[in-house]
């Protein structure tokens, strides 16, 4: 049996509110009761996965900024990956990302330097929040994660290959949802964070069971013991894991019918 369950959040374990339903907070409950581990793997930001995370035993840490960032579950910081700062000035000045909305996330905290209403309504859960600066004038601080949001995804995608041309090797890049192109260091991944840190835990690949939706899961879905997509998973992510389990969609609250099935036996 699987040892430690790892699980996206939006479009995975939120419902299409960005919510956690009742029935999957009592069936996380009735697993941490049974000693089976959790750990929530974002693109969102540490600040708001910890809130998210109280109460629900998510004892074996958090993975955040699609992997840039690891905590434990006190909170420490385990590890971090920042981007290129060479690579800086191109991503928020180039007049090729004008008209994209632009967002920071630093260790702490997260920018912008103008307000996007939207972006807010999948943090109503946590109550986690940008705050908006000119990035200009901003301190120096290593920035975690970058990431461009606007219903072109056309224009997102044409953005994406510019730039792999402009910083080959520096940058990695992926797409949580379609709206949002994120832009972390090379080498920078849920999957590649997690197998960091399975050590740590006495764990190995082979323990873990993933939930996932987005081409950010890509890595952790398709490196763990067993991945399972969402039934609302975007099309390339099902394209890419092609053969693997699919289940229902993050409106039926999937992810808790399926471990209340596999661990608890639906419920009995």
């Amino acid at each position: 049996m699987y040892r430690l369950v790892v699980s996206d959040l939006d479009g995975t374990l939120l419902n299409p509110h960005h919510r956690l339903g009742d029935y999957t907070r009592d069936v996380l409950g009735r697993l941490q009761d049974l000693g089976v581990e959790l750990m929530l793997a974002s693109g969102r930001h540490f600040g708001d996965l910890h809130g998210l995370s109280t109460g629900l035993g998510a004892g074996s840490g958090l993975i955040s900024s699609n992997g840039a960032a690891v905590h434990d579950a006190a909170g420490n910081l385990l590890q971090c990956q920042a981007l290129d700062p060479g690579c800086l000035e191109f991503l928020l000045q180039d007049p090729a990302f004008d008209g994209v909305h632009k967002n920071l996330y630093r260790i702490h905290d997260w920018l912008v330097e103008r307000p996007e209403p939207y972006l807010l309504t999948y943090h109503q859960e946590s109550g986690f929040a940008y705050r908006v600066v000119d990035f200009a004038a901003c301190e120096p601080q290593p920035i975690l994660k970058a990431f461009f949001f606007s219903d072109d995804h056309r224009r997102l995608e044409d953005l994406d290959a510019l730039i792999q041309e402009r910083c080959p090797g520096r940058l990695a890049t992926t797409f949580s949802l379609p709206v949002t192109l994120e832009v972390m260091a090379a080498g920078v991944s849920k999957g590649a964070a997690l197998g960091r840190v399975l050590d740590g835990l006495g764990l190995t690949a082979a323990d873990v069971i993933a939930f996932g939706d987005g081409m950010n899961d890509l890595e952790l879905l398709r490196d763990v013991g067993k991945g399972v997509l969402m039934g609302n998973a975007d099309p390339r992510l099902k394209a890419a894991l092609d053969g693997q389990e699919v289940i229902g969609s993050n409106a039926e609250e999937a992810v808790a019918r399926y471990l209340d099935e596999l661990f608890l036996g639906a419920g009995g």
